[in-house]
């Protein structure tokens, strides 16, 4: 028995060591998790590891113009000597016409130093500068990744934040109801109340606990995408800090009068169209560069040297310097080929670039419209609540005194609890419809 108990306590202490660690809470304010996200997330860790692999690709693309030298050298062991064939009167032998004579030592060795330098390669130029706009598409493309990504963050947190609002206002409607179930059951058990009362509360009671339990679902579940966002560990636990309520600056916000201009230097999706138009531009010159002739200077120094034993003597250099000219004359009309396709792809991406300015603007417009609707809906959702307080309180106060009946009552509770989702609701809404606004603007990119 002593044995079992010490096992017990053993056991009951390793339980304290170890959930403590497993069920860690993680404090996290709107702010601390976007600043999480854009550290943590791996999607976005990808996208700049992506932008990295551009800029490499810029490097490699210049690299084209700049010298190039290479060595190389080799040894080799002839176990027959190599021959060369020379007429036979070089060597004597008038009645033969070719003779094969061998020459050099067993043993050869070979030095090679290279040099290369491009002097006129307009078609690697213009790479450079393709290059370098692909470079500038992926710098907006990760932008775009972070509005998308704060976005996503945003509307988790708030959801999380709506989901925590409600089952709290759930569970203060469930306590209640509870309340008014046992008055009816006591009642009823009296003589004083109507069983259909008491089976109208119990309903009530039930529907509560079924919504709370959905709720509750829907909660975890949310928290668990955000911790995935964000970099948590599974192990941790969040428990939000904010609270859906609004601050001043969402009441007062521009016009769409900010002008197309602005809009378009802030949104990257924007930008990144108008940039596959100048890379499309660059694409076709630099196509119709490979048309023109290529120069290029180089340069090798040689060393050999060979002997019949390993000991080399003499080393005889040879070293040159020349330019070499490369002018294309018939490709089989592969280049034009390419012109032609880099052509439609041109036509393609100013049309996109068209489509989404006009998109733009309308979204813009269509935002802000839905925000300035969600504070008016706000403002109404307001009122209603105070009044339905102040209606909840008065019925109360009659019941209380035996002056209204306990289906009043639960009506006003029930109306007051309907107010508060719906100015849940009204707030949540309204943060969205801000973040849809911002998005629009380009803002959510930095």
């Amino acid at each position: 028995m002593k044995k079992y108990n010490r096992s017990l306590i053993a056991a009951i202490a390793m339980l304290g060591i170890v959930l403590p660690a497993t069920a860690q809470e993680v404090h996290l304010s709107l702010s601390e998790a976007l600043t999480m996200a854009k550290a943590k997330n791996k999607a976005m860790q990808v996208q700049l590891l992506e932008e990295k692999v551009s800029k490499m690709e810029t490097l490699e693309s210049r690299s084209d113009l700049l010298p190039t030298l290479s060595a190389q050298g080799s040894y080799a062991h002839y176990f027959e000597r190599q021959v060369i064939f020379m007429p036979g009167a070089f060597v004597g032998d008038e009645n033969t016409p070719v003779v094969d004579v061998a020459v050099g030592g067993k043993n050869a060795v070979n030095g090679y130093l290279a040099f290369q330098q491009p002097l006129l390669s307009e078609s690697a130029r213009r790479q450079v500068k393709t290059a370098t706009l692909g470079e500038a598409f992926q710098a907006q493309e990760t932008r775009a990744f972070r509005a998308r990504l704060t976005a996503e963050v945003t509307t988790t947190y708030l959801r999380a934040l709506l989901l925590s609002e409600s089952l709290k206002l759930n569970q203060q409607s469930l306590e209640r109801n509870v309340r008014s179930l046992e008055d009816s059951q006591s009642l009823l058990s009296q003589g004083k109340g109507l069983k259909v009362d008491t089976l109208r509360s119990f309903i009530a009671v039930e529907n509560l606990r079924s919504s709370i339990s959905y709720l509750q679902n829907q909660y975890e579940t949310t928290l668990l995408h955000l911790a995935r966002i964000i970099g948590l560990e599974s192990a941790e636990t969040i428990v939000l800090i904010d609270n859906l309520e609004i601050d001043e600056g969402i009441m007062i916000f521009g016009s769409t009068a900010a002008g197309e201009a602005e809009i378009a230097a802030n949104r990257p999706d924007l930008q990144q169209i108008r940039l596959r138009v100048e890379i499309g531009e660059s694409m076709m010159s630099q196509t119709k560069a490979q048309k023109l002739p290529t120069i290029t200077m180089m340069g090798a120094y040689q060393l050999q040297a060979q002997s019949f034993d390993l000991s080399f003597s003499r080393w005889p250099g040879t070293s040159f310097l020349g330019i070499q000219a490369y002018v294309p004359i018939f490709s089989g009309n592969k280049i034009n080929s390419r012109l032609g396709k880099a052509s439609v792809m041109l036509q393609q991406s100013e049309l996109a670039l068209q489509d989404l300015s006009q998109k733009a603007a309308i979204e813009v417009q269509s935002h802000e419209n839905d925000l300035r609707e969600g504070l008016r809906r706000l403002e109404i959702h307001g009122n209603t609540v105070e009044a339905a307080k102040v209606n909840f309180a008065m019925v109360n106060e009659r019941f209380q005194s035996g002056l209204s009946s306990r289906l009043e009552l639960t009506d006003a509770e029930l109306a007051l609890t309907e107010s508060r989702m719906n100015q849940l609701q009204a707030f949540y809404k309204v943060r969205i419809a801000k973040l849809e606004y911002d998005q629009a603007l380009g803002l959510l990119s930095e």
